[in-house]
C-alpha cells in the first residue's frame, strides 16, 4: 500500500528514504532557518513533496542530491516570505544556541555566521563529505565557482577564528 495515491513509492521505500536522509535535510534546514521548529516544519514539507511528487531517483546519490537542493530552495523561499522578515523569533532571543544536533564547538558557530553561499559549500564539503565536483553537480554551479567559494569561506573563517584567539 502506498502513502499517497500519486506516490511512486511504497511505505517501506519512503521510510527507508526518510531514514537515510532526514539528518541531512534537518541540518540544512536548521542552517538556513536557524531555529528548531521551523527546521522541523521544513523537513516535514520537503518529505511531503517527495511523497506526493513524481520524483523517481536513479540511485542513492541522485536521491540525496535532490533532497539537498530541495531543502536549500525550500528554505530560501521561506526566508523570502514577508512574514518571516517582519517577525521576531522568540526562540532566538531566549535561546541563542539554536543548534542542538550539530557540533557545539566555536568553529560551527562561525560557519553559521558566513553568507549562505559559503555556508552551504562548507557544510557539504566538510560535514557531508562531498567533493567539489559533486557539490557543483548538486548545486548546479561550476566546479571552479565551488572551489572559489570554498577558498573564500576558509579565508573568512580563518580571519574570524584568529580574531577570537
Amino acid at each position: 500500500m502506498k502513502l499517497g495515491s500519486s506516490s511512486l513509492y511504497t511505505n517501506s521505500e519512503i521510510i527507508d528514504i526518510y531514514n537515510r536522509n532526514v539528518d541531512t535535510v534537518y541540518r540544512i534546514s536548521l542552517m538556513y532557518l536557524k531555529n528548531t521548529p521551523d527546521a522541523e516544519d521544513a523537513v516535514q514539507d520537503i518529505f511531503f513533496k517527495l511523497i506526493h511528487g513524481n520524483h523517481k531517483f536513479e540511485n542513492l546519490e541522485h536521491e540525496k542530491a535532490w533532497l539537498i537542493v530541495t531543502s536549500q530552495n525550500y528554505c530560501k523561499n521561506i526566508l523570502k516570505n514577508w512574514w518571516r522578515k517582519k517577525r521576531i523569533d522568540i526562540n532566538s532571543i531566549l535561546e541563542p544556541s539554536y543548534i542542538e544536533n550539530l557540533p557545539h564547538d566555536n568553529t560551527w558557530q562561525q560557519v553559521l555566521s558566513l553568507p549562505n553561499k559559503y555556508k552551504m559549500v562548507i557544510y557539504l564539503y566538510y560535514y557531508e563529505g562531498y567533493s567539489t565536483d559533486e557539490i557543483s553537480e548538486i548545486l548546479k554551479t561550476k566546479s571552479s565557482t565551488i572551489r572559489t567559494r570554498l577558498c573564500r569561506a576558509r579565508k573568512k573563517l580563518k580571519i574570524i577564528l584568529e580574531e577570537e584567539s
